[in-house]
């Protein structure tokens, strides 16, 4: 059955006068006329009486009325949808984020979330490589990573990020900065490898740079810990700066001014087939004032 016959009944059926069909369907009124017979010979029987008194549903056509119209709305909804969907406006966005992008990501969803409510978004907290590995395999969309990204990988840099030496404030005017021979005898609180695996290797490869060994080592799984930890005195470590905006009032953060505990954070996706859903996201990023997030130079 001819979807355009269908939707054609149902508008006339709808206001019983041939050239407001017309206009509604953008058609002219003999194109409507031969829509409607071809209709008819289909089914073998008239839908409308037509006289000089106007148009009238037959019994067939209101039979057939009660049938098309569901058909006719859901078609429309359909239709709708689709290009919605098109468009990026529904559908389903799967984000990928690191434990050093948590903040980045907590700035751009939100703006998303409310340009386009119908979209479903999930997110995954996996390593930089990881969500590589998924962008590429097709399971994830889009990923806020350590950059810079694997070939096959679409990006853009949003902000730069930098380690930074937390020491307990009781201690703050001993250590001014990244002292090796200050920080040798203070033990050295860590994340453990497997919750920030990037983070974890740019810090070591950062001390071992600095020829600084500490001298005991303790992990946490959570940032949070590791603050409360050297809030109460019991070591010092080295965080990304992004995470210690409010550190506290028991613990001084002290950014280092090296280039070798820089890097930038960007978002990524594949650089082939990017769905409208990715399209909208990417587009909202320099909305997101970035500006704002590059951490200053000193």
């Amino acid at each position: 059955m001819n979807f355009h016959l269908l939707k054609s009944f149902v508008t006339l059926a709808n206001s019983l006068h041939f050239g407001t069909a017309s206009q509604t369907l953008n058609l002219s009124q003999p194109a409507l006329t031969k829509q409607i017979k071809r209709l008819e010979d289909d089914l073998g029987a008239p839908l409308f009486h037509r006289d000089r008194h106007g148009t009238a549903l037959t019994e067939l056509g209101r039979y057939f009325l009660g049938e098309a119209r569901p058909l006719v709305e859901q078609a429309e909804r359909v239709f709708s949808q689709g290009k919605r969907a098109a468009r990026g406006e529904v559908g389903r966005l799967a984000i990928g984020y690191s434990f050093s992008t948590v903040d980045t990501v907590s700035r751009v969803l939100p703006r998303f979330r409310a340009r386009f409510p119908d979209v479903d978004v999930t997110l995954h907290d996996l390593s930089s490589a990881e969500q590589m590995e998924r962008l590429l395999e097709g399971s994830l969309q889009a990923g806020f990573v350590r950059l810079p990204v694997q070939a096959g990988l679409a990006h853009r840099r949003i902000l730069s990020d930098r380690l930074a030496l937390v020491v307990p404030r009781t201690l703050a005017h001993t250590i001014t900065g990244f002292d090796v021979e200050a920080l040798r005898t203070l033990p050295f609180l860590m994340l453990q490898r497997a919750r920030a695996p990037g983070l974890h290797d740019h810090i070591v490869r950062f001390c071992a740079s600095r020829r600084f060994e500490p001298h005991s080592v303790q992990h946490a799984n959570e940032s949070l810990t590791i603050l409360s930890l050297v809030g109460a005195g019991l070591g010092v470590s080295i965080m990304h700066e992004s995470a210690l905006h409010s550190p506290g009032d028991k613990v001084v953060c002290l950014p280092i001014e090296d280039a070798d505990a820089r890097w930038d954070v960007g978002l990524t996706w594949r650089d082939t087939g990017a769905d409208s859903i990715v399209e909208n996201f990417v587009a909202l990023l320099p909305e997101a004032d970035a500006k704002a997030w590059i951490l200053q130079e000193s």
